[in-house]
């Protein structure tokens, strides 16, 4: 069990994508209870992005079961006892983040973006085209 926060001061900051963190999220639970002020980042493009990549690149045209239907990764926290907020437009993250790392509860930014931009520097489009 743990009994105390190692180095409570010390700011963690975590970026998962959509599926990556719907494996985990219970941890938001644990989080809340022992007051670990992380900032979450939940990066929400609607897919199993590093196995979609693979099909893209490896089965043109045979994409299959990555596609995924999330919850409001916002309000989930909420739900949870977290800070929670949804950023849909570039202009809105920097205000959210100031605000989840001012919020003095575990926080998770729900970033929405398009499964076009499949990962950093990747599109769909390139990796279709040979180029990804």
């Amino acid at each position: 069990m743990i009994k105390a926060i190692p180095e409570p001061a010390r700011e963690v900051i975590c970026f998962a994508g959509d599926g990556d963190f719907m494996m985990s999220a219970a941890e938001l639970a644990t989080a809340v209870q022992y007051e670990a002020n992380v900032v979450t980042v939940v990066v929400d493009n609607g897919s199993y992005g590093t196995i979609r990549m693979h099909q893209e690149r490896e089965y043109p045209g045979r994409v299959i079961a990555t596609d995924l239907r999330n919850p409001d990764f916002a309000a989930l926290a909420r739900s949870f006892g977290a800070w929670g907020a949804t950023v849909d437009r570039t202009a809105d993250f920097a205000a959210a983040f100031d605000a989840a790392r001012a919020a003095d509860a575990p926080a998770i930014i729900h970033l929405k973006t398009d499964v076009e931009a499949i990962a950093p520097g990747r599109t769909l489009t390139a990796l279709r085209a040979g180029r990804g």
